[in-house]
C-alpha cells in the first residue's frame, strides 16, 4: 500500500513538469438553426454536455479514482465551447460580461449531491417540470432553466459512462491480474454511480469526483468543502462492514486527493493562465517609464504574475463542529490531512476548523505539518467566526457548518452565492495627499478632497481619507445592486445550479439569485501599509511637527529621490502596526470601525443582500502594490504590500506573539468574511519537541484572542536559496501565497525573492 502511494507521488510530480494536453478550441453547438432558436441557457448546457461527451478520456496507471478535468475549462474558459450569439455577446460586452463571466467560488451541497445521485435530482426537477408545463400560467424561465438542468445531469450521467466502458475495455487487456480486478471494480460502480447514490467509500470518492471534475471542466471553479464530513459516513459503513481497511481507506484517498492536482504544471508557461493571459514576463515587469519621477515599471500580463496558475480553488475544508454542535474531527480528518502532506499537494488548498472541544492530537498534527514550510493548513476559529454568523442573521445549525471560498472566505456550503471586491485605502490615502490623482498613472480617478497642505489638524486628513474610502464603499454597494442577476443574461450556471441548495425549488439559477444566501464582501487592502502611512503622517507632520506636508508631499510624489534621510526615518522611526504599540495599532482599530458603521449604514438599502466585511489581498499583494506610488511609511513605489490582515513586510520587530495581539485588539465580528494573519516562521527555530509547542501555542494565543483565520509558513532563507539553486532537490517545497498555497521553485523569480525577503524581515 505504502509503495503505491510512492508510486502515486513519484507519477504525479513528473506529470508536473510535463505539458498538459488541452483539447477544444473553436468548438460550438450553435449548428444549426434549432438550436440557435434555444434559449441561451439551454444553449449553455448543450455546451456542458458537448464538453462531458467530447473531451478526452483516459486512465492513469495505478489510478483508483477515474476522470479527468480539461485543460482551459475552468476559470479562464478559453476552450469552453461556443453557445452565445453574437447579439447576446454584444448585449454582455456592453455590460462589461462575456460567457466566461461564471463565478463560482462557492461548494455545493456536497452531502445532498451523495446522498441523492444524479437520479434523485433528475426525479424533482421533472417533477416540477411538468407541473410547470400542465400549470394555465406556466412560466418559461423555470422550464428553460429545467430543461437545462436535465440535459446537464444527462451529460454527467454519459460522462461516468465512458470511464465505466474504457475501465472495462482496458481490464479486457490488462495483464496483470490485479489491476484487470481493479480496472473491472470502478467499471461495476460506474454502472451505477454518480447516477445512483453511492453506498462504499470507494463509490463515494468516484461520484464525488466524476461530478465535481464534470463542474470543473464546465467552467465552475468551485471549492471542494468539508471533505471528512460528506466522505466520513461512508468510510464509517466500510470500516463496520470489515470490508475496508485503514491502508486500503488511504490508498484510496491518495488517488482521490491525486486527481485534485491534475492540472498543476511547474512550467508556468504551460499553465492555464500563460495560455490563456500570454507572457508573465517574469514576474510582471515591464518597460520603465521615464516620463514619471519614480520611473515605476508597469505590469504586464496576468494580475498575479503567474502565481495563481496552479489554483483551481479546489479549497478543502476539516475539521470544526457538526450541525448539532458535536465535534466534528473523525478518523478522516487525520487521514485527509496527512494524505494531502505526505503527497506534498498545493491542490486542494488545505484548511482546518478549530475549536474549544478540538483534539490535542489536531494540534499536534496541524503543528508538526505547519514548522515544515507547507503553509497550510489555514486555521479557523470557530469561536470566533461562528458568532459573527450568527450575528448576520445565519441559523445557528447553518453557523456550525461553515465553510470557505476558494480562497478562505466564510460561507455557509450549498446555500451561498458569495462575492467580493476590494477597498484599496493606501490608494485611498494617495488620492487623498494628491487631490484624486495616481501616481502611478498619472489620472485622475478620486474626487478632489483638498489641498492637504491646507489641512489644519489630522482628523482634517483622516476626514477627508474617509470620504475617499466611503465613496468606494458606495461604489461596491451599488454596484452589486445594478449589476446584481445581469450574469444571467449571458453566463448562466444550469449546472451547478442543480446542487446549490433552493435554485431547483425555486426554479431560478444560481446567476440571478437562486442561492439562500447572497453575499457581496467589500474587502479592505494594504491596511497595514495604509495605516503605518497615517500613523507616520500624524506622528511626524502634525505632533512632532518635524516633518512639513509639503516635504512629506514632495518625498512621496518623487519616490524619496534625494531624499533617503527622511525615507530612512518614516521606516525606522514610524509608528509600526503589529508591534503590540497601542498607538500605532489604533489606526487599525479606528479604520476597521469607521468601515464598520459606513457598511452598517448601506446594509439598510440592501436587506437582501448580505454584507460581511473582510480583510483581504489574496495573492495579489504584489499588484495591489504596483497600483501605488511611495508612501509616508517610507514604502518604495511599487513596494509589494504585506499580505491580508499582517504587519507590513519586516516591520513586525516584536514577534509573532506582539502581531497576533495587534491584530487581534480590533473588533473583528463584522469582518466574518476574513482578515487572516499570515505569518512565516523560520523553520530552524521551532525544530524538536520545544518548536512543536510553539506552533500550538501561536495556534492557541490566535484562538483564544479571538482571531479569525491563521496561517503559518515554517521556511527558512538558506532553504529557499538552496531550492532557487537546486530546485529538484525541493520540487514539494510549499510556500503560502495569500489565498493558497504554492509550490516555491514554480514561482517567477520575483515572488521567489518577495517570499525570501519575507522570511529574512518578517512578515
Amino acid at each position: 500500500m505504502i509503495d503505491r502511494i510512492a508510486r502515486i507521488k513519484e507519477r504525479m510530480f513528473s506529470e508536473f513538469q510535463e505539458t498538459k494536453p488541452w483539447w477544444g478550441g473553436k468548438g460550438t453547438v450553435l449548428t444549426d438553426e434549432a438550436v440557435k432558436q434555444e434559449p441561451l441557457i439551454v444553449r449553455k448546457a448543450l455546451a456542458i454536455k458537448y464538453v462531458l461527451e467530447g473531451m478526452p478520456a483516459f486512465i492513469k496507471d495505478d489510478e483508483l479514482i477515474v476522470g479527468n478535468t480539461s485543460m482551459g475549462g475552468s476559470e479562464f474558459g478559453r476552450l469552453f465551447p461556443e453557445y452565445a450569439l453574437p447579439e447576446e455577446k454584444e448585449a454582455a460586452r456592453k455590460e462589461g460580461m462575456n460567457e466566461m463571466s461564471v463565478w463560482g467560488h462557492h461548494p455545493a451541497n456536497y452531502v445532498k449531491m451523495l446522498k441523492l445521485g444524479l437520479s434523485g435530482y433528475r426525479k424533482r426537477i421533472l417533477e416540477l417540470l411538468s407541473e410547470q408545463l400542465d400549470s394555465a400560467a406556466p412560466d418559461q424561465k423555470k422550464i428553460d432553466l429545467y430543461r437545462a438542468m436535465i440535459i446537464s445531469l444527462d451529460a454527467l450521467r454519459n460522462f461516468a459512462y465512458r470511464y465505466c466502458e474504457l475501465a472495462r475495455n482496458m481490464a479486457i487487456h490488462e495483464k496483470s491480474r490485479e489491476r484487470r480486478a481493479e480496472l473491472f471494480t470502478i467499471s461495476e460502480i460506474l454502472e451505477r454511480i454518480p447516477e445512483q447514490p453511492p453506498v462504499t467509500f470507494h463509490e463515494a470518492l468516484l461520484a464525488f469526483w466524476l461530478i465535481y471534475a464534470g463542474m470543473h471542466s464546465c467552467l465552475e471553479f468551485i471549492p471542494a468543502g468539508r471533505a471528512d464530513q460528506y466522505l466520513y459516513p461512508y468510510y464509517k459503513h466500510d470500516v463496520d462492514n470489515g470490508t475496508l481497511t485503514e491502508e486500503q481507506a488511504r490508498v484510496l484517498l491518495a488517488s482521490w486527493l491525486a486527481k485534485l492536482s491534475d492540472r498543476v504544471q511547474f512550467n508556468i508557461l504551460d499553465s492555464e493562465v500563460h495560455q490563456t493571459f500570454g507572457d508573465y514576463q517574469q514576474g510582471g515587469a515591464g518597460e520603465p517609464d521615464e516620463t514619471k519621477p519614480h520611473k515605476f515599471f508597469s505590469p504586464k500580463g496576468n494580475g498575479n504574475f503567474g502565481i495563481g496558475a496552479n489554483s483551481w480553488l479546489m479549497n478543502a475544508m476539516l475539521g470544526g463542529q457538526t450541525p448539532k454542535g458535536e465535534d466534528a474531527t473523525n478518523d478522516l480528518t487525520y487521514m485527509i490531512l496527512e494524505c494531502w502532506n505526505d503527497l506534498e499537494l498545493v491542490s486542494p488548498t488545505m484548511s482546518m476548523r478549530f475549536h474549544k472541544n478540538s483534539p490535542e492530537k489536531l494540534y499536534d498534527l496541524c503543528a508538526s505539518i505547519l514548522r515544515k514550510g507547507s503553509g497550510e493548513p489555514a486555521i479557523y476559529n470557530d469561536e470566533a467566526i461562528i458568532p459573527a454568523l450568527l450575528d448576520m442573521g445565519i441559523p445557528l445549525e447553518e453557523a456550525l457548518d461553515y465553510c470557505n471560498d476558494g480562497c478562505w472566505e466564510v460561507l455557509v456550503p450549498g446555500k451561498t452565492d458569495h462575492s467580493y471586491s476590494n477597498i484599496e485605502v493606501l490608494l485611498a490615502l494617495e488620492h487623498t495627499l494628491f487631490r484624486g490623482r495616481s501616481l502611478v498613472r498619472g489620472a485622475q480617478e478620486s474626487m478632489d478632497t483638498g489641498d492637504p497642505c491646507s489641512f489644519k489638524s489630522y482628523d482634517e486628513l483622516y476626514d477627508a481619507f474617509m470620504q475617499h474610502v466611503g465613496r468606494r464603499i458606495d461604489e461596491i454597494v451599488d454596484t452589486r445592486i445594478k449589476n446584481f442577476g445581469m450574469t444571467y443574461m449571458i453566463a448562466p450556471d444550469p449546472l451547478l445550479s442543480i446542487f446549490m441548495d433552493d435554485c431547483v425549488e425555486r426554479g431560478l439559477d444560481v446567476s440571478e439569485g437562486g442561492a439562500r444566501y447572497i453575499m457581496h464582501a467589500p474587502f479592505l487592502t494594504g491596511v497595514s501599509n495604509a495605516c503605518d502611512s497615517l500613523a507616520a503622517i500624524k506622528k511626524f507632520v502634525y505632533e512632532d511637527k518635524s516633518i512639513t506636508m509639503e516635504e512629506m508631499l514632495h518625498a512621496i510624489e518623487t519616490d524619496f529621490e534625494g531624499n533617503e534621510p527622511l525615507r530612512q526615518k518614516l521606516v525606522n522611526a514610524g509608528p509600526k502596526f503589529g508591534n503590540d504599540d497601542d498607538y500605532a495599532d489604533s489606526f487599525v482599530i479606528k479604520l476597521l470601525d469607521d468601515v464598520t458603521k459606513k457598511v452598517k449604514e448601506r446594509q439598510k438599502d440592501v436587506p437582501w443582500l448580505l454584507l460581511p466585511l473582510g480583510v483581504a489581498t489574496f495573492e495579489h499583494y504584489a499588484r495591489w502594490g504596483m497600483r501605488c506610488g511611495a508612501r509616508a511609511d517610507g514604502g518604495h513605489c511599487g513596494e509589494t504590500l504585506s499580505s491580508n490582515f499582517s504587519p507590513s513586510v519586516g516591520m513586525d520587530r516584536s514577534g509573532p506573539t506582539a502581531a497576533i495581539r495587534s491584530v487581534l485588539k480590533a473588533n473583528l465580528l463584522p469582518y466574518m468574511s476574513g482578515a487572516p494573519l499570515d505569518i512565516q516562521i523560520n523553520s530552524n527555530e521551532v525544530s524538536g519537541d520545544a518548536g512543536l509547542e510553539r506552533i500550538k501555542g501561536l495556534i492557541k494565543s490566535f484562538k483564544e484572542l479571538g482571531g479569525l483565520i491563521f496561517t503559518i509558513t515554517g521556511v527558512s532563507e538558506d532553504m529557499l536559496r538552496d531550492a532557487q539553486k537546486h530546485p529538484e532537490k525541493h520540487r514539494g517545497l510549499r510556500v503560502r501565497l495569500g489565498g493558497f498555497c504554492g509550490y516555491f521553485v514554480a514561482l517567477p523569480p520575483m515572488h521567489q525573492e518577495i517570499m525570501i525577503n519575507r522570511t529574512k524581515h518578517g512578515i
